[in-house]
């Protein structure tokens, strides 16, 4: 998964080609091939052909995430978030906040809907 993950923005097509058998594989393995599957699924989410199919599964991934993990790809992902997905993602996220019981761990999520916000009025008053 570590090298998929390095390989994804050289030869997005052969990885978007097996990306089931990747998310399943995530599915079932440790959290570091967790954490390597939602890498690849940021990384499509920045290749036009790939970012809509590959967006929607990363959402599906953010909504059944371990609460644990769940900060850190918040912010791995605040990059390929753009006006056409900022509010799924938000609402992903926003879903999410109660069953994070480490304030810490909230408190970084809850930093990255800020600043997905903050981005949003910035847009809109200029």
């Amino acid at each position: 998964m570590t090298a998929l993950d390095a390989i994804t923005l050289e030869n997005p097509e052969a990885i978007y080609g097996v990306l089931t058998k990747i998310i399943d594989t995530a599915d079932k393995g440790s959290v570091i091939t967790k954490d390597h599957g939602i890498n690849i699924l940021i990384n499509l989410c920045s290749v036009q052909p790939y970012a809509d199919h590959a967006f929607a599964l990363l959402i599906k991934q953010l909504k059944s995430s371990p609460i644990n993990q769940l900060p850190m790809y918040a912010e791995n992902a605040i990059s390929i978030v753009n006006d056409t997905n900022k509010a799924l993602f938000i609402e992903t996220l926003s879903s999410r906040l109660d069953d994070i019981e480490k304030d810490t761990k909230r408190k970084r999520v809850e930093k990255v809907i800020k600043k997905l916000n903050s981005r949003l009025h910035e847009v809109s008053s200029t």
